[in-house]
């Protein structure tokens, strides 16, 4: 809505007009198209959204928003840098160790990804039908989620059975 006039500028208010103002205002500027596989739920869909813009909370997007964290590094599962996206889902050894499997599994050729962009330029190049390509894709999107439950789950557990017993 314009002014008062709606989108179509006949006057109308519509709560479409509402919804498209606010996400423009709110939602980030991308200029690639939202990617989605209609063969896993939604909010898989959703986090792998949240991968491409790198949105999710790790300890280093924490910081970045100004919110204060014991530590930037993720001791618990590599013991060597700092809790990234790009680390935590693409580099380190066990999401490394994964997407082996998944390329061994659909027979392709494993080649190591540093980020979600280096990921998605490998198989935007994999040759295959749109279907199970497709599903491919919601494979690599079902590994992430469950390296970040995993990653939830040593980090929140321990606290959470902490507070309980105090």
């Amino acid at each position: 809505m314009i002014g008062g006039l709606g989108i179509y500028g006949d006057g109308i208010f519509r709560v479409k007009d509402a919804r498209y103002l606010l996400d423009d205002f709110f939602l980030p500027k991308v200029d690639t198209p939202t990617r989605w596989v209609k063969f896993i739920p939604i909010k898989l869909n959703i986090f792998a959204w949240k991968v491409s813009l790198n949105r999710l909370p790790t300890r280093l997007n924490l910081v970045r928003r100004g919110v204060s964290v014991a530590s930037v590094s993720w001791a618990q599962l590599c013991l060597v840098v700092s809790e990234d996206l790009d680390h935590l889902l693409f580099g380190c050894n066990m999401a490394s160790d994964i997407a082996r499997s998944i390329c061994k599994w659909w027979n392709l050729v494993w080649s190591p990804f540093g980020s979600y962009s280096s990921w998605l330029s490998w198989f935007k190049d994999i040759r295959m039908h749109s279907n199970p390509k497709m599903v491919l894709e919601g494979v690599f999107y079902t590994a992430w989620w469950s390296i970040w439950l995993f990653r939830n789950q040593l980090l929140f557990t321990d606290f959470i059975y902490k507070r309980s017993h105090l």
